[in-house]
């Protein structure tokens, strides 16, 4: 099992949001690992027994304002495991990152101001105009990292998510 990480990305174009987009995963060794991303909106309705409740359904159409759940499921397709995976996420650009909303069973979760450089939000800092510096705010993330706790069996799928808001 090589030691250095997978990194897998995406590309998220605006045209996604119609549906479901596959991207095949690069691998450093096999390209063993499959992704597809699908772009939901939260949506309210009434259930069977009358009560409100709510469900994802595909993100056909969005405006300004609007959020939307981004949702990648890995599918390790080989039939060895896939060892240190790392699924990496660029939020597109017409859109801002929602805090604390990413999610991915068991993963650690960096992010990144410039697409590049992870790390933890705790450690990412902005230099403003001034030379002063601050702590980064949560919409101007320009990437999410969800480095997966251990090796992805044969067959195996993890399913990460985060929401992002429409400009």
């Amino acid at each position: 099992m090589s030691n250095s990480i997978t990194v897998l990305r995406l590309a998220m174009l605006a045209a996604a949001l119609g549906g479901a987009g596959t991207a095949l995963a690069q691998t450093a060794e096999r390209g063993c690992i499959e992704l597809k991303t699908v772009a939901q909106i939260q949506e309210t309705y009434v259930d069977e027994r009358g009560n409100e409740a709510t469900r994802l359904v595909p993100a056909a159409k969005v405006v300004p304002g609007d959020e939307v759940i981004w949702t990648i499921v890995a599918n390790n397709v080989c039939t060895t495991p896939a060892g240190d995976v790392a699924i990496t996420n660029p939020v597109p650009q017409h859109m801002r990152y929602v805090g604390s909303s990413a999610f991915g069973p068991g993963a650690q979760i960096v992010f990144s101001l410039d697409g590049s450089t992870f790390a933890a939000p705790d450690a990412l800092v902005v230099a403003e105009a001034d030379g002063s510096r601050r702590p980064a705010r949560a919409d101007e993330y320009s990437a999410i990292r969800w480095v997966l706790p251990r090796p992805m069996g044969p067959s195996e799928s993890m399913t990460v998510r985060y929401r992002a808001t429409v400009l």
